[in-house]
C-alpha cells in the first residue's frame, strides 16, 4: 500500500476571525489553487473512483494566537484560544466538504450527504488552541497572524 502525507498550513486570520472562506479570499490565486490541489483533489479522486481502492483522510487542525489581553484569567484565556481554534477548524472542514461535494457533482457523481456517509474519505477536526505556536513570543501582527491558522494534513492511501 502506498501512502502520501501532505502538511499544508494556511495562516493569516486576522484577530477574532474564524471564517476560513474569508481567509482564502485574501490569499493569492496560486495559494488557493494549492489548497484545491493538495486538499480537495485527493478526496475527490478517492470518493469519485471507489473501485480504485483509494482513501483520503483530511485532518484539519485549528490554531489560535495567545490571548494576552489584561483581565481574563488563565483559564478564560485558554478557553478563548480553544474556542477560536475550534471555530477555525470547523469552518475549514465545512468549506473542504462543500468543495469536495461540488467537485463530485460537477463530475456527474452523487456526493455523500455528509462526511459520515462518505466511503473513501474522511475529515477530522482538531482544535489546538494556542498549543502549537509558530511564534511563541510574537512581536508584530504579522507574527500573530502566522499563529492564527489552520493546518491541513492530508493522508492518502492507495493499494
Amino acid at each position: 500500500m502506498a501512502k502520501t502525507l501532505t502538511d499544508l498550513p494556511i495562516s493569516g486570520f486576522v484577530a477574532q476571525e474564524v471564517a476560513f472562506p474569508q481567509l482564502l479570499d485574501r490569499l493569492s490565486e496560486g495559494a488557493r489553487d494549492t489548497v484545491r490541489q493538495e486538499v480537495i483533489e485527493p478526496a475527490v479522486n478517492a470518493e469519485g473512483f471507489p473501485g480504485d481502492g483509494r482513501f483520503c483522510l483530511i485532518t484539519v487542525l485549528g490554531h489560535s494566537d495567545r490571548v494576552d489581553t489584561a483581565g481574563p484569567s488563565a483559564e478564560q484565556r485558554r478557553a478563548q484560544e480553544l474556542d477560536a481554534s475550534d471555530k477555525r477548524a470547523t469552518s475549514a472542514g465545512t468549506w473542504v466538504f462543500e468543495q469536495i461535494t461540488a467537485a463530485l457533482t460537477a463530475a456527474g457523481q452523487s456526493p455523500p450527504a455528509s462526511v459520515e456517509e462518505a466511503t473513501n474519505f474522511d475529515i477530522v477536526l482538531v482544535p489546538c488552541g494556542a498549543a502549537a505556536l509558530v511564534n511563541p513570543v510574537p512581536t508584530s501582527e504579522a507574527q500573530r497572524a502566522q499563529n492564527r491558522r489552520v493546518q491541513c494534513v492530508i493522508s492518502t492511501f492507495t493499494p
